[in-house]
């Protein structure tokens, strides 16, 4: 069933079985596993159909520390969340991959890392958000999909350096908008953007979710189970302005909501050099293409498990692709720099010295100009390496309220993002076991561009928000457990990509769906209690 907030009464309550904040990948998933059910759903949407203008400035926030894509240009409020930003101009489509085993283990040397439990646990839900995905098969095997189409990966000694693959989706969660309207057992409520978790009657059972209108009038859904699916930034800001009873914001009695805020991180990191120009033309695996019909893929390198763990490296995926030698000039590089510089907030610093760079590159950035006009891939001179790194968990990483107040008089989200000196050492350690694996397979040698002479700024978050209401089995160290309740609050639980402990160099969304499946089991299995034993809830 389709309906708006706007067709409520002033200060309605309507009364449901299960409430999901958010239509995202995350509570489209929850609510398609619960169609069918003997339960009443409501799916909760701040924004429309589509995009607007008005609901997207609802996004807009402050930011502090590294710089990070503004926050109304990096989030989407509509039904189908951020997955709509999956096909802006320029991409036609989007990256999916698991995490690494690895990415779920406790590492040592990296504080603060381990999930409550494994890869394996994760596989079967993971082979079941692959189909709602839309994506090809369940399968993540670099040399099946290379036998495919006779593209074969570099042949890197073994042991240190692997390639791995991606698979490419064309389709977004749009797509699932006329099956939920059609749903007899759930409701899409659109234009309902949430103020408030109410705790009134009891401080550890969420009440009523408060819905604030254009024109400032309330309604209220009270649920049994509430789900918290708002995204990686909005789920942490609305537990933290959740504090009518709950002074410091509801799950935060240990001070962790908004803490461990991390962003893939992702930069032009440096190039191959290859020792013969056959290199490029042998690097297809490296490109999105379709081995399979309709099936898209893209290979990247990375550190092998293994030697991540025996170096205490951070996870990070290099993507190697053909481009010309006029492309590792510095009047290039310093274009690129403050072409995306415009994006983020704050600035980011020294975009004195390359503007400097530019006025004394003009010749580089006409010779470069001309080659891309004119020089097919294979026959450009280097391969670029672009790396999409993780970030060490971080506490001081964060997530807060800000001192700007949105139309409805609540405060934004406050980003402080805080990529450290030592997750960039990771990345160009990284780098340095492929210039090694290189070098021993004699095909190149790679050329750094992340060192200590080049600046912080060259890293950029790729819109992947996470962390920021972890989940671990020590409320003291994570805002949810291991089914995604939140610790302190009996009935109320998160989804997204804000409740991963540590991070991984693969894109967020396929984890995310994953994760959302083991919930809605997890919350079906809640449901089949509150029938035999209605108390339960309570």
């Amino acid at each position: 069933m389709l309906s708006d907030v706007r067709e409520l009464d002033n200060d309605q309550q309507v009364e449901v079985d299960v409430c999901i904040v958010g239509a995202g990948p995350a509570g489209i998933t929850i609510a398609r596993e619960l169609i069918g059910d003997d339960a009443e759903v409501w799916l909760l949407e701040s924004g429309g159909r589509h995009a607007e203008r008005r609901a997207q400035r609802l996004n807009r926030g402050q930011s502090e520390g590294h710089p990070i894509h503004r926050l109304h240009q990096s989030r989407v409020r509509a039904f189908g969340g951020t997955s709509r930003h999956w096909f802006r101009p320029g991409d036609d489509s989007w990256a999916a991959r698991p995490l690494d085993p690895v990415d779920f283990e406790v590492r040592p040397g990296i504080r603060y890392s381990g999930w409550p439990f494994d890869r394996a646990h994760l596989e079967p839900y993971y082979a079941q958000a692959q189909e709602l995905c839309r994506l090809g098969p369940f399968d993540y095997d670099v040399r099946r999909w290379a036998d495919q189409d006779g593209t074969p990966p570099l042949p890197l000694l073994q042991g240190t350096v692997e390639s791995t693959v991606f698979q490419h989706g064309v389709d977004d969660f749009d797509g699932y908008y006329e099956e939920l309207v059609r749903a007899p057992n759930v409701t899409l409520l659109l234009h309902a953007s949430v103020v408030d978790l109410a705790t009134d009657g009891d401080p550890g059972r969420v009440d009523r979710v408060e819905l604030r209108r254009e024109d400032g009038s309330r309604c209220f859904v009270r649920a049994r189970l509430v789900v918290l699916a708002a995204g990686g930034i909005e789920n942490p800001r609305l537990l933290l302005q959740s504090r009518r009873v709950h002074r410091d914001g509801l799950g935060n009695d240990h001070d962790v909501v908004g803490r461990f805020f991390a962003e893939r991180m992702s930069a032009r990191t440096g190039y191959i050099l290859p020792t013969s120009p056959e290199l490029l033309g042998r690097a297809g695996l490296y490109a999105v293409h379709e081995p399979a019909p309709g099936v898209r893929v893209q290979g990247a390198l990375r550190v092998t498990d293994a030697v991540q763990r025996k170096r205490q490296l951070l996870n990070c995926a290099f993507f190697p692709l053909p481009r010309n030698r006029s492309m590792m000039n510095e009047a290039v590089r310093s274009l690129a720099t403050l072409a995306k510089a415009r994006r983020r907030s704050p600035l980011p610093t020294g975009i004195g010295g390359h503007l400097h760079n530019i006025v004394a590159g003009v010749g580089d950035l006409g010779a470069f100009a001309r080659e891309r006009l004119r020089t097919p891939d294979a026959a450009r001179g280097v391969l670029a390496l672009r790396a999409q790194g993780e970030q060490a968990p971080d506490p001081g990483s964060r997530v807060t309220l800000g001192t700007r107040r949105d139309r409805f008089g609540l405060p934004v989200a406050r980003v402080d993002w805080r990529p450290a000196d030592s997750d960039r050492a990771s990345i160009r350690a990284s780098q340095g076991a492929i210039d090694e694996a290189l070098r021993g397979a004699g095909l190149g040698q790679v050329e750094l561009m992340l060192g200590d002479e080049h600046p912080p700024t060259l890293l950029e978050g790729n819109f992947h928000h996470l962390g920021a209401t972890r989940m671990h089995t020590d409320p003291a160290q994570g805002v949810v457990d291991a089914d995604c309740r939140v610790h302190s609050i009996r009935n109320l639980y998160v989804a997204g990509s804000s409740v991963f402990p540590t991070y991984g160099c693969s894109n967020p969304t396929l984890t995310v769906v994953a994760l959302a499946l083991r919930l809605a089991d997890h919350l079906k299995k809640r449901l089949a209690e509150i029938r035999v034993h209605p108390d339960a809830s309570r």
